[in-house]
């Protein structure tokens, strides 16, 4: 606007002075020259006053169409949150939770990622003089656990699924319905580990080495179906027992098999004939089973019952344990119909990074014959393993070198195929590393496993070796089979 003013100016005084007193003609053209000039400035301030204002016009309207978006955002955020009212969520440092405001409706998520790499050394053939190697990766365990309480917190569920290392496929690994009849007894139904070897009911996720012994897969009854109870008898001693179908009779397809036929030949001693057609109640192998189990807290606190760790600091814990299975296999067909005994003593000990454990389990076989079919004699074959470690701190997580050592005696019975030599006995070294970064959520593991004797497995051999383990089978005569396994663990 000044600068209006001070063209029109210029222009009345040009003309007045023209007026007044007529120029020379070279100024008229020299003062023509200069309102050219100061026209044409006129005319680019009006030019960038108007962009200034369509600017300013473009800036408003964008303004408010944000404005309108941000309030239907809103909105939209309001109707969502009512159909989930009253319901929290979060991590409560160890899992996943959705819960509802009042409690009555409670969902934990957790997850185990298990990736493997495996190196196997034995000599697969007679002939063979060089040790054969098998090396590869595995992806040992998968798992997605949801448990929690439906209406009322005494009234729980857990559903746990797997998939399988092999075949990929998802399958059911841990489900059962439970309820909490007083503070100190819980009784629940469905697919779960037998309260038996406490090896077998320390979580994957928090064991020692690598993998469970080989003891544990000769012996363990694994996931059976049936009906338990826990009772919390004292501050100090704790009560299991179940009535089952028999063990693994809760296991899934592609699961391991174990505590199978031991049966070389014809007419030799073995702990079952039968081995199920399924888990349906007219699937499974026995006519009946039950399990029982007890533990008495020494020193500590149940809570570092859970592992077989000792974290730097830790306070004394000290356990014993002793758990009793009876099963009488499906009668009226045409096998030896088999009473199974098993038992098994087990102690703990934990202090400030020290940890020691060691079990011993034995097993009985009672056939009785059955008219036209084969004989069958009866035998006792046990096994024993001690292991330790120590847990060294570090300036970020710790480090825990750790042995095992375990003993299986098939009690004189010869393990053999055709072309093997008898062997009845057999001895296992475990040596490794555990590397905490988050204690069990987040660890490496390293472990070398030397077996001394030859593994003779297969049909009528050595139950228990699978790939799980990386343990395989021996040829004849050749022992010194050597695993390398490494690990990383990560829990959610």
């Amino acid at each position: 606007m000044q600068r209006k003013l001070m063209t029109t100016t210029i222009v009345l005084a040009a003309t007045a002075s023209l007026v007044a007193e007529p120029p020379a003609e070279n100024q008229l053209l020299e003062q023509m020259q200069q309102l050219q000039t100061q026209v044409q400035e006129l005319k680019s301030e009006v030019g960038r006053l108007r962009t200034q204002t369509n600017e300013d016009w473009m800036n408003s309207r964008r303004v408010e169409e944000i404005k309108t978006l941000v309030r239907q955002v809103l909105a939209d955020a309001d109707t969502r949150a009512s159909l989930v009212e009253g319901a929290s969520a979060g991590h409560d440092g160890n899992k996943l939770f959705l819960a509802s405001e009042d409690g009555s409706f409670l969902m934990n998520i957790e997850g185990q990622i298990q990736a493997r790499h495996i190196a196997n050394f034995r000599r697969d053939t007679a002939s063979d003089p060089v040790d054969d190697g098998e090396t590869g990766f595995q992806l040992r365990r998968t798992k997605l656990k949801f448990s929690g309480h439906i209406a009322d917190p005494r009234l729980k569920y857990v559903v746990q699924i797997a998939i399988e290392r092999n075949s990929q496929n998802l399958f059911g690994d841990v489900i059962t319905i439970g309820y909490d009849l007083t503070d100190d007894l819980y009784i629940w139904i469905g697919d779960d580990k037998a309260p038996f070897l406490r090896e077998e009911l320390t979580s994957s996720k928090r064991q020692l080495a690598v993998e469970r012994s080989l003891l544990n897969e000769v012996f363990t009854l694994d996931i059976v179906q049936g009906i338990g109870a826990k009772w919390n008898a004292t501050e100090i001693i704790k009560v299991q027992a179940m009535f089952n179908d028999g063990a693994r009779s809760g296991d899934s397809g592609g699961d391991d098999r174990v505590l199978e036929d031991i049966e070389p030949e014809p007419g030799s001693p073995g702990f079952t004939d039968d081995a199920g057609a399924g888990k349906d109640f007219n699937g499974d192998a026995v006519d009946y089973a039950v399990t029982g189990r007890i533990d008495y807290l020494l020193a500590g606190s149940w809570k570092q019952y859970k592992d077989f760790t000792s974290f730097p600091g830790e306070d004394l814990f000290a356990t014993f344990g002793a758990a009793i299975h009876y099963e009488v296999d499906e009668t009226g067909d045409a096998t030896p119909n088999d009473a199974l005994l098993l038992w098994t003593v087990d102690g703990s000990m934990e202090y400030n990074g020290l940890n020691f454990y060691t079990a011993f389990v034995m097993a009985h076989t009672d056939f009785e014959e059955v008219t036209g079919g084969p004989s069958r004699n009866n035998f006792t074959p046990w096994g024993v393993l001690v292991q330790g470690g120590y847990n060294i701190p570090l300036s970020r997580g710790s480090i825990e070198p750790f042995a095992r050592y375990e003993h299986i005696d098939l009690d004189g019975v010869d393990v053999t195929t055709a072309s093997a030599p008898a062997e009845s006995s057999f001895d296992l070294v475990t040596f490794g590393l555990n590397w905490y970064h988050h204690k069990h959520a987040a660890k490496f593991t390293a472990d070398v496993v030397y077996a001394l004797d030859p593994l003779i497995g297969g049909t009528g051999g050595l139950k228990g070796l699978s790939d799980s383990l990386g343990l395989l089978t021996d040829s004849e005569g050749h022992d010194d089979q050597t695993v390398v396994r490494l690990q990383y663990q990560l829990l959610f």
